[in-house]
Parts: C-alpha cells; sequence; structure tokens
C-alpha cells in the first residue's frame, strides 16, 4: 500500500501500538506514516480506527480518514480492500452494510482475526431494530450481540494479545438494558439515546435473549416484565460470570495496563465486591486513557467511595468529572447528573429544558419529578402531575399514560400527595406501578395483601441490582403506617441490595437514576431508625446523608441541617 519504507515502519509499529490498544502511541506512529505517504490508504485506516475510539461516533476525523482510505485504496489486494470498505460503512454509521461485508470475510477465512473483530464492533454498535415478521409491532435487533459476542471471542481465540477485543464484551455483559431505534425513509441510521425502544438483557441457555419494545407504544410495563424476569432468572449474574472471565483473561495478557485493572475493578464493584474493587482501582487512579472511559472511570470510583462509607470523596469526584465535562458537549451531562446524587441540582432544570424539545407541560413535569425524585421540595408537583395526565391522555388508555409518571408515582412519598392521584394501574405487569395504584385505593385491606405479593417479589429481588424497588415498597409501608415494614425495605436495601447497584443505572423517563435515590433513603431511614430508638443506625444513616449533601445547594440545605440537628440530638 506504500512505497515509502519509513512510511510502512511507522504502520507496522502502529498496528502493534493499536492491537495492544495503546493509542496515543498508535495515534502518533499512524499520523507519521501519513506525513511520509499522504496516499497510503492502510494508515488512514488505522487512524480512522484509532479516532472512533478516542473519539466515540461524535468525532469527525474518523470518519473523514476511512472515506480517505476507500478513496485510496481502489488497488488493494481483495482482503485488504475489504476492510477499508467495511470500516468506511461502519463509521458511516451503515452498520448493516458493514457486517454484509466482515460476515463474508470471515465465512471466507475463518482465521481472519481482524475481520472477526470488525464484525464484533458493526454487530455491537448497530441500534437499528425492525419488524420481526408480518406484525410490524413486533421488533427484533437488526444485529445480534451473541454474534458480537462469538465475533470477538473467537479474534482472542485465535489472537489473545488482540486487546481492542476485550472491551465490547465488558461493555455488552455488564449492560442491563440494550437500546434501539428504528429508521426514517431514506436515511442510514438512527439515533437510540431517548430510550424510547428497549430491551432487558435476558438469558436462553448460555446465550442473551434480547427482545426489544417500543416503550410509547407497549407502555413501559412491557419493559417492565422483562426487567423483572432478568432478574428472577439472576440473568445479570451470569453476564457477570462471563465477563470477569474475559477480564482475567485480558489481565494475563496485559497486567501492566490501565486498561484491563479498569474493567476488572468494575465487574467487582457490579458483582458487590467493593472493597476489592476499590482496590484495584487504587492502583489505576489517575491515569488517563481516553475522554469517554475517564469519565466512566470516575463514576466507578464515585460509586465505590460512597459504597464505601466514604461519601465526601464521592462529592469530590462527582464535582471534578462536572468541571472536566462542562465545556464539552457530549459530554457535560454526565457531570450534572453525577453532581446531583450529591446535592447539586442547580444543573438538571437547565439540562432537561435543553434536551426535552417538546410542549411546556412535558418539560415542566419532568423537571420538576426529577428534582423530586432526589428529595427536593417542588411547589405544585402534583398540580404538575396531572396537567401532564391530562394533557398526555388524548384518548390513550389510562395504562399507556401511568409509565410516563413513574418518577412521581413510586418514588415520592405519598402521604404527601393528599389523596390526589393523577392515573394508576393495578393491573399492571409493573409490580412497583402495581402496588403503588393500590396504595392509591386507601383500601388498608387491599393495600395489605398486594404488599404481601410485592414483598414476596422485592425478597427475590433482594441479591440483584435494585430498580426502585426497595424505595417502593418502603414508602408503600409508610402509606399504612408499618414503620417496621418500611425500615425492613431500607435495611435489606443498604446490607444486600446497594452492594450492586449500579449508581447511574437508569430508571425511566426524564433524569432519574438509581443513585438518586439513596440520599433519601438514607435521610429516611435516619429519621425512622432515630424515631424507634434504633440510634447506631439512625446514626449511620445520617451520617452518610450529611457527607453526600453537605455541600449541597441551598435547596437541599434545609435537610441536611435537620440530619444534623438530629445528630446532634443522638449526641453525635
Amino acid at each position: 500500500g506504500t512505497t515509502s519504507i519509513g512510511a510502512y515502519q511507522a504502520y507496522i509499529g502502529g498496528v502493534s501500538s493499536l492491537n495492544n490498544w495503546n493509542l496515543d502511541s498508535a495515534h502518533a506512529q499512524f499520523t507519521r506514516a501519513l506525513e511520509l505517504d499522504s496516499t497510503f490508504a492502510l494508515a488512514h485506516y488505522k487512524l480512522a480506527l484509532v479516532y472512533g475510539w478516542q473519539s466515540g461516533a461524535g468525532g469527525a476525523e474518523g470518519p473523514r480518514h476511512a472515506d480517505l482510505a476507500l478513496r485510496l485504496g481502489t488497488n488493494l489486494p481483495p482482503r485488504e480492500h475489504n476492510l477499508v470498505s467495511g470500516y468506511a460503512a461502519f463509521a458511516a454509521q451503515r452498520y448493516e452494510d458493514a457486517c454484509t461485508i466482515f460476515g463474508r470475510m470471515v465465512q471466507a477465512d475463518s482465521t481472519d482475526v481482524e475481520a472477526w473483530y470488525n464484525l464484533g464492533e458493526c454487530s455491537y454498535h448497530d441500534p437499528v431494530v425492525v419488524a420481526a415478521g408480518p406484525d410490524t409491532t413486533v421488533l427484533t435487533f437488526r444485529s445480534s450481540w451473541n454474534t458480537m459476542l462469538r465475533a470477538f471471542r473467537r479474534a482472542l481465540e485465535l489472537d489473545p494479545t488482540y486487546h481492542l477485543a476485550f472491551q465490547h464484551i465488558q461493555d455488552g455483559l455488564l449492560s442491563a438494558t440494550r437500546q434501539g431505534c428504528r429508521l426514517v425513509a431514506g436515511q442510514n441510521n438512527c439515533n437510540p439515546q431517548n430510550g424510547a425502544i428497549q430491551g432487558a438483557l435476558r438469558r436462553s441457555g448460555d446465550s442473551l435473549l434480547i427482545v426489544p419494545v417500543s416503550i410509547p407504544a407497549d407502555g413501559a410495563t412491557a419493559f417492565a416484565a422483562q426487567v423483572i424476569e432478568a432478574a428472577q432468572q439472576h440473568a445479570r449474574a451470569h453476564n457477570l460470570d462471563d465477563a470477569r472471565r474475559a477480564a482475567e483473561a485480558w489481565l494475563a495478557v496485559g497486567s501492566s495496563e490501565a486498561r484491563p485493572r479498569v474493567a476488572y475493578a468494575r465487574i467487582l464493584l457490579r458483582q458487590g465486591l467493593i472493597a476489592r474493587a476499590d482496590s484495584v482501582a487504587r492502583l489505576v487512579e489517575g491515569a488517563h486513557i481516553s475522554r469517554v472511559e475517564d469519565g466512566n472511570f470516575a463514576v466507578d470510583r464515585m460509586e465505590i467511595a460512597f459504597k464505601s462509607g466514604r461519601p465526601e470523596e464521592g462529592a469530590r469526584i462527582a464535582e471534578a468529572l462536572r468541571q472536566s465535562t462542562d465545556s464539552i458537549s457530549g459530554a457535560r451531562n454526565l457531570g450534572i447528573i453525577a453532581v446531583s446524587i450529591f446535592g447539586r441540582t442547580d444543573g438538571i432544570a437547565p439540562l432537561l429544558d435543553h434536551q426535552i424539545q417538546a410542549a411546556p407541560w412535558i418539560r415542566s413535569y419532568f423537571i420538576a419529578a426529577s428534582l423530586a425524585l432526589l428529595g427536593v421540595p417542588v411547589d405544585s408537583l402534583y398540580q404538575l402531575e396531572a396537567a401532564f395526565v391530562q394533557n398526555a391522555t388524548n384518548g390513550q388508555p389510562t395504562p399507556r399514560i401511568v409509565p410516563g409518571i413513574a418518577t412521581t408515582l413510586l418514588w415520592t412519598d405519598p402521604r404527601d400527595r393528599g389523596g390526589r392521584w393523577a392515573a394508576t394501574d393495578t393491573a399492571s405487569s409493573d409490580p412497583r406501578i402495581a402496588v403503588m395504584s393500590v396504595v392509591a385505593t386507601a383500601d388498608t385491606a387491599r393495600i395489605r395483601r398486594a404488599l404481601a405479593r410485592y414483598d414476596s417479589v422485592a425478597t427475590r429481588l433482594a441479591d440483584e441490582p435494585d430498580n426502585g424497588v426497595a424505595l417502593t415498597g418502603a414508602l408503600a409501608h409508610l402509606a399504612i403506617a408499618d414503620t417496621a415494614g418500611t425500615l425492613a425495605y431500607l435495611r435489606r436495601f443498604r446490607a444486600e441490595t446497594w452492594a450492586k447497584s449500579p449508581i447511574l443505572a437508569p430508571l425511566g423517563s426524564g433524569v432519574a437514576f438509581t443513585g438518586q435515590l439513596w440520599p433519601k433513603m438514607l435521610l429516611l431511614q435516619g429519621d425512622l431508625a432515630a424515631a424507634t430508638g434504633q440510634r447506631d443506625e439512625a446514626i449511620g444513616a445520617y451520617r452518610l446523608f450529611v457527607g453526600a449533601w453537605g455541600n449541597g445547594d441551598p435547596a437541599v440545605q434545609p435537610m441536611v441541617q435537620r440530619a444534623r440537628a438530629a445528630l446532634a440530638r443522638l449526641g453525635n
């Protein structure tokens, strides 16, 4: 592909660095190769791949170099031309075309490591869902994550030092859901980030089972039923075991590198092994990997600190993350959400006002609901909820509307409602919605029967990541003045469920993540433990709460002062 010996030598060095995932070195060497020969198609192709990892899908340089590789590579041998053509399609987000090319390559040569790797890449990234059959409402993902896993594993079987193939095995297996989207006529790609189509990761034997559902069409209850089923079959635990084996293989061939250690720390964290995750994370603290990966690792360290009883440290990490991402349009939301968990809520309203391009009644509700989720007092919260339901109904059946108000229906104190319930669905397949809908009836006997069923489900899910199940159960018991039942949920969450619950696992519409529930749960536990004479328990919960929110916004300071006053009364 080049007549320049210097360019070829730089290219070979870049390939070695890239395969070992030394991106900065690979970038420098491919750039050097192109300085010596700007027509070197394979160097453009490899540099495009480097940019893909360094900048993500939003970068322009990767697609530019992929296009240059395609235009300059017409005389390459067939295999190399296919690699260049397939990656140009991938960089342009024409994932189906890319997978077709790479699929043909592995059929022609089942030992082609690079073709297997690229087949895994396009299979992982393709978000498009299509009709599964004649019924266009029944969906399936166009690409398969089982194909993705098989492709990456085959690449590593052929070459265990091909480090690039490890990462998306981790990314896929550590995911709780897969997001999708439908193509608009005339377009090659679509954006899955609005969460309108999702499928929970379930298991079918040794394979993943992911069935996308359209949230607006089917209601979130279909998706919630998938989540419950995945938890009951312990799909996440099986996936984490698979991911851990892959990470340990990665460590075996790259023990001194930061990436496998970061991956291993994350898996330990998801398995609830907090102290071990902390030890591994400290080995690479301060290492620079890439902007996206640095941000995700900061979230892991923030979560480890909070769960290890160091909420002040978690708050400092969150604030540093916000400062480092504040000027980056594609990353600033991460920092805003992170600091909100630690009482810095000022960014939530501007974030949602910008993100939600919809009628004012929609934006107003989701802003209010997202603040209320954190525990911030919001004037006219339930009036905004009622207005949302009234406007959203518009001939739609109530069961389709209820999931849209899940944030306020499930995770705000029902005693604050004054009997006002904008919409409920006692027949929902989501046990959280069903039990809180029964609470709305104010029929104590019926509520107790519903709680018995809910408690049984929650007990079976105690070893799984929390999806707001604990707080819903706690508030439902509180609605009938069952303090013991409420404390049982909060204690079990702290003792069992919390360790395995990701801090930024999404809960539903708007800005709603599991970690945003934790401070209000700690405050509630402190209040109830203090009221029932459980001094040590109350002190522990209040300390964690104050540590998390002590430097929060003025809006949260009344609650912080109340907790500090309670600690003083308890002699601490």
